[in-house]
């Protein structure tokens, strides 16, 4: 399983703060930079009041907030906290996608490897979710078990969604990173002179967020490269692509989008998928200014964590953002 990046200016903004939220591997804290040595110090402080929580979901965001941070001890680590958010009452799918990069070397840096024992329990858990049988897709296909590819593919078409749980789990390490006040000492570090706890808090848990795992979606686009006569196959590619499109996360829309588009039957078809797709690029783009602008907005990186303490999808926190601010959602026709 390869992982899915965001390659957009949101993606650049939360990117301009990787070498301290934990998105690069860490050198030793005695030869780390000021900034990242403060952060693993208030990460680590974090984690120790989190580790005395018994919520699934506090604990699954520890597990997320602990995968990038050094030299924890075995308390505080990713499998503790994991271990421990599976157990909880109440855990359910979120927890087994944090569980689903289980599978070797902890560290921030993502794998080409899936938990096969967290996705049979996503089977379970989660068998309407699309992303979890595109997940088993691939895996079948690495395997060279076409049969099982086939059935996956199928079970994928007949899902009724598609979910990372994106906005759950960025909720869940929002919290936990909330879970102390940060030094002001900190936050400028982090974000400047004129920076925000608010824009800090949220640029951690992006940040976190964007390496938990996630369906390569080239398998899915090589198999409905050419459906060809196979009209089983056609369909099947028209329906995952509906379910991508309305997908939780911004890669997911504009990968069904791009898909619809390869799909579409005539031009004006076409024409009507290519506007949404330059819809969508319009609002990543301004979303990714205000999220940096709100390093210096207090007040907009404010309104930037309530939506996502609030609940919802990537696609529904980035509109409500600019609707809230008063950003045409629609591109100008220029």
């Amino acid at each position: 399983m390869s992982r899915q990046y965001t390659f957009s200016l949101l993606a650049t903004a939360l990117l301009s703060l990787a070498p301290l939220v934990g998105a690069a591997p860490a050198p030793a804290a005695s030869s780390a930079p000021p900034a990242r040595a403060s952060l693993r110090q208030f990460e680590h402080d974090v984690l120790s009041i989190v580790a005395l929580r018994s919520e699934a979901d506090r604990l699954a965001g520890a597990a997320v907030l602990a995968r990038a941070v050094p030299d924890l001890p075995t308390v505080l680590t990713y499998q503790t906290f994991l271990a421990r958010a599976k157990a909880a009452p109440g855990a359910g799918a979120a927890v087994q996608w944090v569980a689903l990069g289980n599978c070797g070397k902890v560290g921030p840096q993502p794998e080409d490897c899936i938990d096969p024992k967290a996705l049979a329990r996503l089977e379970q858990l989660a068998p309407d979710n699309a992303a979890v049988w595109l997940l088993a897709f691939d895996h079948a296909r690495q395997r060279g078990d076409d049969k099982a590819a086939r059935t996956a593919l199928a079970r994928a078409a007949a899902a009724t969604e598609f979910s990372t749980y994106y906005g759950a789990l960025l909720h869940a390490v929002l919290e936990t990173t909330r879970a102390l006040p940060m030094s002001a000492a900190l936050v400028h570090e982090l974000t400047g002179a004129d920076g925000n706890a608010y824009a800090a808090t949220y640029m951690i848990a992006a940040g976190n967020v964007m390496y938990l795992p996630t369906p390569s979606l080239a398998p899915v686009f090589e198999a409905c490269k050419a459906p060809g006569k196979n009209a089983m196959l056609r369909a099947q590619c028209v329906r995952i692509a509906h379910l991508l499109a309305w997908g939780d996360t911004v890669i997911a829309r504009a990968a069904g989008l791009a898909l619809q588009e390869r799909l579409a039957d005539g031009a004006d078809a076409r024409a009507h998928v290519a506007a949404e797709r330059r819809t969508l690029a319009w609002q990543t783009q301004q979303f990714a200014v205000q999220v940096l602008k709100a390093r210096n907005d207090r007040a907009l990186a404010a309104r930037l964590v309530q939506l996502v303490l609030e609940g919802g999808t990537e696609n529904s926190i980035q509109l409500a953002l600019l609707r809230s601010v008063g950003i045409d959602t629609t591109p100008p026709l220029d």
